[in-house]
């Protein structure tokens, strides 16, 4: 018996919520483009773990009713893994430039600017995973009867 404080999802529900986080991710991927490009960015562009951003807090809360769904589970590792290079990325921007007994400034810069565009490179990859596997759960969740989706939810 549902009582009134029971929130049940419904599958337009889950596929909107499902945009909403690609808009977003495509957001975060700017961010990411901007400190890429040495750009102050302002506090709410500071990475986050996983579980604190918007669709982390969706996908570990609520989102779990959906976890027996194999394009489901495919979303937490380059999820997890994004936001591990985009830390990175962020981490390395601020860095200062160190440069060692037998490098030159212009040396250590370089080799601080090369680092850089592999994350980026690697961010942007995974980003694309990301976002397949993203819209390969909307399409599951769209060919799915509704009777199947109830068993879920």
């Amino acid at each position: 018996m549902l009582n009134f404080n029971t929130i049940i999802m419904t599958k337009k529900d889950i596929i909107e919520k499902i945009r909403k986080a690609k808009l977003g991710h495509k957001r975060w991927i700017s961010y990411a483009k901007a400190i890429h490009m040495g750009i102050e960015l302002d506090e709410g562009a500071v990475p986050v773990l996983e579980t604190d951003c918007s669709f982390g807090k969706w996908y570990y809360g609520e989102g779990q009713a959906l976890s027996e769904l194999d394009s489901f589970t495919s979303i937490e590792k380059p999820h997890t893994t994004l936001h591990d290079i985009y830390m990175q990325l962020f981490k390395a921007r601020e860095k200062p430039v160190k440069r060692g007994l037998f490098t030159s400034a212009k040396k250590a810069e370089r080799e601080k600017q090369e680092a850089i565009e592999m994350l980026m490179n690697r961010l942007i990859q995974v980003s694309e995973v990301l976002l397949d596997n993203l819209k390969t759960l909307e399409l599951d969740l769209k060919a799915m009867s509704d009777s199947e989706f109830l068993k879920l939810v």
